[in-house]
């Protein structure tokens, strides 16, 4: 994970991640420049409100690239994950976590419903594959993934042109580098 740098305010140091200085650029920059890096995947975050029909919940909503699926190792269960053309028009389509579908949908195939986060509206058009709760027990499905670029155009807005909140980036393995396996 990368996180932008801290700011100070009136002498008082805010820690890292305060100061909003990442970039879609930075993320492309980190994939291209270091041999290391498999796959990097800026990430512009927040909750939201989602509504299907009469059905709602609230949810953390990512916006990202393809990438992140390689990133965070998470597969489709059904449905097709979105492009870098989607990234670059912006698309309004969106991925879900098997418990936003559980809580919107019942028992329904969610693909190709059109599903309201803050009142605009999405087309899913894929479903993660179940995660299970995170080491710090945190639900991983509870969760929707669009393009970064809709994200920041249509529901969070940033700072500044291309801001994004972290970059997520995946290690080549020892092998993809070419180095002896370890004891």
């Amino acid at each position: 994970m990368i996180l932008p740098g801290s700011t100070t305010s009136g002498g008082v140091r805010m820690g890292a991640g305060t100061q909003p200085t990442l970039t879609m650029g930075d993320a492309e920059a980190i994939l291209k420049e270091s041999s290391a890096v498999a796959e990097a995947a800026p990430v512009l975050n927040g909750v939201a409100q989602v509504v299907y029909r009469h059905q709602n919940w609230s949810t953390g909503v990512v916006g990202t690239t393809p990438g992140m699926l390689e990133v965070r190792d998470w597969p489709l269960a059904l449905g097709r994950p979105f492009t870098q053309q989607d990234v670059k028009s912006a698309t309004k389509v969106c991925l879900l976590g098997q418990t936003v579908v559980d809580n919107l949908f019942g028992g329904m195939d969610p693909l190709g419903q059109i599903i309201r986060i803050k009142k605009i509206p999405f087309t899913v058009i894929g479903v993660l594959a179940t995660k299970g709760q995170s080491p710090q027990g945190q639900d991983q499905d509870d969760t929707i993934y669009v393009p970064v670029t809709t994200a920041q155009k249509k529901l969070f807005g940033t700072s500044f042109p291309g801001m994004v909140r972290i970059i997520m980036v995946k290690a080549k393995s020892a092998e993809e580098l070419g180095l002896p396996r370890g004891r």
